[in-house]
């Protein structure tokens, strides 16, 4: 399940990171929403059912927050490319291409288990034979709040760290000549 917030009123927020370039806009933007979803993920490992017969690693261990995400959109794309006979640079740009064109937002993370854990949706939501176990869920009810706290706070440090560093940059390369 894919839940999304929408923050309005954050316009000097939204300005400041347009004066950086999009791609370091972007990384600000994932540095602290990693922060913010550590509280969500340290709640959910808490509340993790655990099944010792299972053989397999415990949930609660294996819940991350992490920029990767399953990103289906551009893959038909590749294989197109690659089946017409283009290069597997060329099927990777017109992925990217698929990929930007088709992007809704600007920067998100995940918060979960991580991959291995196949059967924690059936935990969370429970099958025919046993009942749900919600974790991830009452973890982000829980936490929100308290990521949008972490947001707030933490996103200005982190614009105006990105722009110093953008700065330094830009003098080093004028100081070279480039």
């Amino acid at each position: 399940m894919k839940v999304s917030y929408k923050v309005e009123g954050l316009s000097e927020f939204d300005a400041a990171l347009g004066q950086l370039s999009k791609a370091t806009a972007r990384n600000v933007l994932r540095r602290v929403l990693m922060k913010a979803g550590q509280p969500i993920a340290d709640t959910a490992a808490r509340l993790a059912p655990d099944d010792p017969e299972t053989g397999t690693p415990d949930l609660h261990t294996s819940i991350t927050v992490s920029p990767q995400l399953k990103n289906p959109v551009g893959k038909a794309e590749y294989r197109e490319v690659l089946q017409a006979g283009g290069s597997r640079a060329e099927a990777a740009a017109a992925m990217r291409d698929a990929r930007r064109a088709g992007s809704e937002t600007f920067a998100e993370v995940y918060v979960g288990p991580d991959y291995r854990q196949f059967h924690a949706h059936f935990q969370e939501f429970g099958t025919a034979h046993h009942g749900p176990q919600p974790f991830v869920r009452p973890a982000f009810d829980q936490e929100a709040g308290k990521a949008l706290d972490i947001i707030k706070a933490e996103l200005g440090d982190e614009i105006e760290k990105a722009a110093q560093r953008a700065a330094r940059r830009a003098a080093r390369r004028a100081a070279r000549g480039s």
